[in-house]
């Protein structure tokens, strides 16, 4: 099979209260496939099978990567082959204070789809 790119899409994603690092990234998946209609995959490159002719690598951004579950990505494309990786980066601004509470940390993670077809 020879892979090539097809599309690249960018989500981003944030957790306002808590710091949940999968939450973020959850969102940031959902913001990415939201943003991309596909329809070349089949209509321009006769695509009938996404599991064995195309694949997606999923590259994933988040403050504290080592409390991400690369498998939430995986099962949120589960029509696809996804490949994800796990990468330092998005941002972690100082949040607000609640009720006197302490304050919280905002999440921000960003996706980055990358769609691969046998053309």
């Amino acid at each position: 099979m020879a892979l090539k790119r097809f599309v690249i899409e960018i989500g981003q994603g944030v957790d306002m209260h808590g710091g949940d690092q999968n939450n973020a990234v959850l969102k940031a998946t959902e913001d990415a496939i939201h943003h991309c209609c596909m329809a070349g995959i089949s209509e321009i490159f006769d695509i009938t099978d996404r599991k064995t002719q195309a694949k997606i690598r999923a590259d994933i951004y988040a403050p504290h990567p080592e409390d991400v579950d690369p498998q939430l990505v995986v099962d949120k494309l589960k029509w696809w082959v996804v490949e994800p990786y796990v990468h330092q980066g998005g941002g972690n601004p100082e949040g607000i204070a609640l009720n006197g509470a302490a304050k919280t940390e905002i999440t921000i993670a960003l996706v980055v789809l990358t769609v691969f077809v046998d053309a």
